[in-house]
């Protein structure tokens, strides 16, 4: 294995043709057991593949084996992908938030607040009827995405990739 990762870090095609023949199944699975999600676990197991290229010069083999070294990756790369969806949703979601829960504004800020709600449900009544109902059983009904899943019939990673892209076209759809 070591000797497999010289050779692709003096950018022998063949040698990373055999590296990702063999470590394909495990990248994936390491990947997958932390993404739970087959189609960003593939884009994962590419992106690690792609490092491996890219880094091959960087493994020393005084810090570990070939094997080692290439599952840190994964398991890595993996972890990365969990925490930018997770920041993502919790960006989506404050923002989301703002635009759609009233707050009490002080009076120096009643008229502008009138303004501001005016044209957010002018935007929310631009969206799609679908997107709508999303946003407003997500944000002012308050209801979890498993919760609005299991009320309309359709897969968790269904509503939180639709509830994302609605929260998305209001942000354009609001003027500023």
């Amino acid at each position: 294995m070591e000797e497999l990762l010289e050779r692709v870090a003096c950018g022998d095609r063949s040698a990373f043709d055999r590296l990702y023949r063999e470590f394909f199944g495990l990248v994936f699975h390491i990947v997958y057991s932390v993404v739970q999600d087959h189609a960003q676990s593939e884009e994962v197991t590419q992106e690690t593949f792609l490092e491996l290229w890219a880094t091959a010069a960087r493994f020393d083999v005084a810090q570990g084996t070939g094997a080692r070294w290439v599952t840190m990756i994964a398991r890595r790369r993996a972890v990365d992908r969990v925490r930018a969806a997770q920041a993502a949703r919790e960006r989506d979601n404050l923002v989301a938030r703002q635009a759609l829960i009233p707050t009490e504004p002080d009076p120096s800020e009643q008229a502008l607040t009138g303004a501001e709600v005016r044209r957010l449900r002018d935007a929310l009544a631009k969206l799609p009827k679908e997107q709508q109902i999303l946003l407003t059983r997500a944000y002012i009904d308050g209801m979890s995405y498993r919760e609005i899943a299991a009320a309309l019939g359709i897969p968790v990673n269904t509503v939180k990739s639709r509830v994302r892209l609605a929260a998305a076209k209001l942000r354009e759809l609001i003027p500023r």
